[in-house]
């Protein structure tokens, strides 16, 4: 996953999911994940409007000049409400979009979000079908060459960024299709990218200060949602020295067990990767944060071991506040934030940056694809 930031109106629609129609479509005719795909880049960038949801995210960790530190997501969403509406009006809803824009400014202490919801089909939001385009407003993601350019901005805070795919992208689970759970259909199309080359300018308080760092893509496209059970998850992406990335998540179920179907991924300097079962890693949750928002507390540091692998590393967020205040949008809070690695790997010392995401610690999580 990510495990992903799955829409509160995904979650409305999904309290009623009548039973499936066919193999491949449920009873709403939006397509299901039952089978591998053959990915094919950069045309899988673009829009799956055949599926229910969908995201583009995109999270780094980046510093300027003075070696002033900053973390900040980039999150674009489409949920599909109604696949083919009787209503001829443009106003008629057939998808929603929302998007996260977020800046961690680590050195000061504060975080800042900022969010915004639109309807398709009138040109205030959307996503191209045939290429990397997807907008709200003002905000948006596009290709340029190979490069993933981002913008995004709200009064006094801003981000013009270009990212730079120095790895190809990771099939994450089996072959891309990443099981969330026993039921047929329960599975999302994931794919990242885990090492991207970053310039460009951060806005705070009306400045523009110009950044270099690293950044990471997830990308995921599905019909389907958390299961009876399963509360939330706890997913990391991590950046470590030596060109390695690590992408691994826990699918948390109501009795605080992993569930099973939680995954990972190792991806060496190469971009080779090895795919990690639920039984093959551990992530322990350490010190706890609560937020004076929400009531929900986080546990903002965490052990993962991977012991097959001599992987014993120790993550702490950047901040302990950063959580997501959404009321506007998905109406769900959730944490997500730079973190900060050191341990070892293979008996050997190693230290990294990434992005922590946590859901379902204030009632049931956000949706069941992944982010």
């Amino acid at each position: 996953m990510r495990p992903g930031t799955a829409l509160a109106l995904g979650l409305a629609l999904a309290s009623a999911l009548p039973a499936a129609r066919s193999a491949d479509r449920d009873a709403e005719g939006w397509k299901t994940v039952v089978a591998p795909r053959r990915f094919a880049f950069p045309s899988d960038f673009a829009a799956h409007e055949d599926y229910r949801l969908e995201w583009w995210y995109y999270t780094g960790n980046l510093a300027a000049g003075d070696g002033r530190p900053f973390g900040f997501e980039l999150t674009f969403f489409r949920a599909g409400v109604d696949r083919e509406p009787v209503n001829p009006s443009r106003w008629a809803v057939r998808d929603l979009y929302i998007a996260h824009f977020a800046i961690s400014d680590i050195r000061r202490g504060r975080f800042q979000f900022f969010e915004r919801l639109r309807r398709g089909g009138i040109g205030w939001a959307g996503a191209s079908a045939d290429r990397l385009h997807v907008w709200i407003d003002q905000w948006q993601v596009r290709l340029e060459g190979d490069d993933h350019l981002l913008e995004a901005g709200d009064g006094d805070f801003a981000l013009a960024l270009r990212l730079s795919p120095r790895k190809p992208p990771v099939l994450q689970g089996d072959a891309g299709l990443s099981q969330k759970g026993p039921s047929e259909g329960n599975a999302s199309y994931y794919y990242s990218i885990t090492r991207m080359e970053t310039t460009g300018s951060i806005t705070v308080d009306g400045r523009a200060v110009p950044v270099t760092g690293w950044s990471w893509m997830d990308r995921e496209f599905s019909s389907s949602f958390l299961e009876t059970g399963q509360q939330g998850w706890d997913w990391m992406s991590i950046q470590l020295d030596g060109d390695r990335e690590l992408m691994i998540y826990q699918i948390r179920r109501a009795d605080g067990a992993a569930d099973v179907y939680s995954s990972g991924t190792i991806i060496d300097a190469e971009g080779r990767t090895e795919r990690l079962r639920a039984d093959q890693f551990q992530l322990i949750p350490g010190r706890r944060w609560r937020s004076p928002r929400s009531a929900a507390e986080y546990p903002v540091e965490w052990t993962v071991r991977v012991p097959g692998k001599r992987v014993d590393l120790r993550v702490r967020a950047a901040l302990s506040q950063q959580e997501m205040n959404t009321m506007t949008s998905i109406g769900i809070p959730y944490w997500e934030g730079a973190i900060l690695v050191e341990g070892t790997w293979s008996g050997t010392p190693t230290t990294g940056h990434g992005y922590l995401e946590m859901t379902g610690y204030r009632g049931r999580g956000l949706g069941g694809i992944d982010h």
